[in-house]
């Protein structure tokens, strides 16, 4: 399953060129994950306050098919690509309400403990909050202390 959050691209997201920034993208996912972790804890601060997690981003890659022009409605997936044993990769796909598929975005997000900042494994309360997004547990993932990230 995917969570969905639908945007519309803005006269200030555009450039010189007539597109969508290229950075924006990355807005449009990290907006897509605070939407889907409010579904999950309430509100995103509770991550921070009663479970004493954050999941700093570790990695990011965008791949870019079709321009986004200013009013494109947008419908932003996001999936869960990978669980490791301290991290999780979330995919997200950008595509207009017409079909266009525009751009793709992977995010890398490592697990830590807010008051020392020191990865920690991917804590039990975040994998049984995913369902509340929509997202799906992909496959059989890997356990603490097994090493990855």
């Amino acid at each position: 399953m995917a969570f969905e959050l639908r945007i519309t691209a803005r006269f200030y997201e555009i450039d010189r060129a007539g597109i969508v920034f290229f950075g924006r993208v990355y807005e449009y996912a990290h907006s897509a994950l605070e939407e889907a972790l409010a579904l999950m804890f309430g509100h995103p601060e509770t991550m921070f306050s009663k479970y004493r997690f954050g999941m700093p981003l570790v990695h990011s890659e965008a791949d870019y098919q079709h321009p986004i022009r200013m009013g494109d409605r947008l419908i932003v997936r996001m999936h869960v690509e990978r669980i490791g044993s301290r991290s999780i990769t979330f995919l997200y796909q950008i595509t207009g309400e017409d079909g266009l598929h525009r751009c793709q975005v992977k995010l890398v997000h490592a697990f830590i403990e807010m008051s020392s900042f020191k990865g920690i494994p991917i804590p039990r309360e975040f994998l049984d909050a995913l369902p509340k997004a929509g997202l799906d547990v992909p496959g059989p993932h890997a356990t603490p202390g097994e090493g990855d990230t």
